[in-house]
């Protein structure tokens, strides 16, 4: 980048780095969603939630649901990671 370059696009700078701020909250808050041991905390709790009777049958089973879907989404992320360490081994 030239110093003319860099002297106009100046002012772009602030917002340039509230997209990086942004860009760093969703891939964490993606990361957390989709993380296998949380997802399995979560369907124990609601598993202990149902026993307890603070939700219903039709509530579990539509959050378990929900949860079994992320986790088949975090594990078929992660498939294409470990056959290319499976294929580096």
């Amino acid at each position: 980048m030239g110093l003319f370059t860099g002297l106009v696009t100046l002012p772009l700078a602030p917002v340039r780095g509230v997209v990086w701020i942004a860009e760093q909250v969703m891939e964490e808050m993606d990361r957390e969603l989709y993380d296998e041991d949380n997802i399995r905390r979560e369907m124990l709790q609601l598993e202990l939630d149902f026993e307890d009777g603070l939700i219903d049958d039709d509530e579990r089973q539509e959050r378990e649901e929900a949860l079994l879907e992320r986790l088949a989404i975090s594990q078929a992320r992660d498939a294409p990671m470990a056959d290319e360490e499976n294929d580096d081994g």
